[in-house]
C-alpha cells in the first residue's frame, strides 16, 4: 500500500525506536512524539491510517484522541498500550472507540502485522457494496454516514462497523464470537459483554430503548440479527 503513515505516541525511547524502524522497514512516513498535543495536531493535519499510543503519557489526550478519531477520522485505527493499566479500563476503552488495547508491548513485527490488519479492516468497505437500505435506515459507506428516515445517527466508527455487518446479511444470526471477530478482530482484548454493551448503545442510536426491538434482534442462546 503506498502512501501508508502512523503516529507513534511512546514514552520508552528503546521501544520508540524499534518501532519506528520496524514500521520504516514496512515502507511506513512515521510520525513520532511523547507531547498529546503534538499528538493531536498530527491526528489533524495529517491524518495517518493509524496511531499507537502510549496511555501513561496520554492522560487526558487518550479521550481527545478518541473523539476526533470517532467523530472525524474514522479511517484511522487506534492502538492503545496500556501496561498499567487495570482491564476494566482497557474493557472500556475499547467501548469508546479504541481498536485494540494491549496490556503489554508486543513484539515490533508484531504490531506491524497488527496495525496492517486494522488497516486492512478499516478499508475493507471499498470493496463491498457502497450503500445499504434496510426499511427506514440508509447505510453511505463511502461517507460514513448513517440516516434513519433520512436523518442523520451519530455513530462510532465501532458502532458504523457493527450495524453494517449486522445489517449486510440480514436475517442471518451472528453469534457474539463472530461479532467480536469480524468488528474488533480476534486478537481484541474485548469479551461477550462488549458485543452487549454496543448493541444496547446502538439500538439506542436508532430510537429503540425497549425490547423487542424493530431492528436488532436477540437470539437467545444464539446472538444477534438485523430483521
Amino acid at each position: 500500500m503506498e502512501g501508508k503513515k502512523v503516529l507513534l505516541m511512546i514514552s520508552n525511547s528503546v521501544v520508540g525506536d524499534r518501532l519506528e524502524q520496524a514500521f520504516y522497514r514496512a515502507s511506513y512516513e512515521v510520525l513520532r512524539t511523547d507531547n498529546g498535543k503534538q499528538a493531536v495536531h498530527w491526528l489533524q493535519t495529517s491524518t495517518p491510517q493509524a496511531m499507537i499510543v502510549d496511555w501513561d503519557i496520554a492522560n487526558g489526550s487518550v479521550d481527545e484522541i478518541r473523539r476526533l478519531i470517532n467523530d472525524q477520522f474514522q479511517k484511522t485505527a487506534l492502538i492503545l498500550l496500556s501496561e498499567n493499566r487495570p482491564p476494566e479500563e482497557r474493557i472500556h476503552a475499547l467501548e469508546e472507540g479504541a481498536d485494540d488495547c494491549l496490556s503489554s508491548y508486543p513484539a515490533v513485527d508484531e504490531l506491524v502485522a497488527k496495525v496492517n490488519a486494522l488497516i486492512r479492516r478499516i478499508n475493507l468497505v471499498d470493496h463491498t457494496p457502497r450503500n445499504l437500505q434496510i426499511k427506514d435506515i440508509q447505510i453511505n459507506l463511502d461517507t460514513h454516514e448513517v440516516r434513519k428516515s433520512g436523518k442523520l445517527i451519530d455513530l462510532t466508527y465501532t458502532q458504523f462497523k457493527l450495524l453494517y455487518l449486522l445489517a449486510s446479511k440480514r436475517d442471518y444470526i451472528f453469534t457474539r464470537n463472530e461479532i467480536l471477530d469480524k468488528v474488533w478482530g480476534e486478537n481484541a482484548y474485548v469479551t461477550d459483554r462488549t458485543v452487549d454493551v454496543h448493541v444496547k448503545r446502538l439500538r439506542e442510536k436508532l430510537g429503540e430503548d425497549r425490547l423487542p426491538s424493530r431492528y436488532i434482534q436477540t437470539i437467545h442462546g444464539l446472538g444477534y440479527r438485523f430483521a
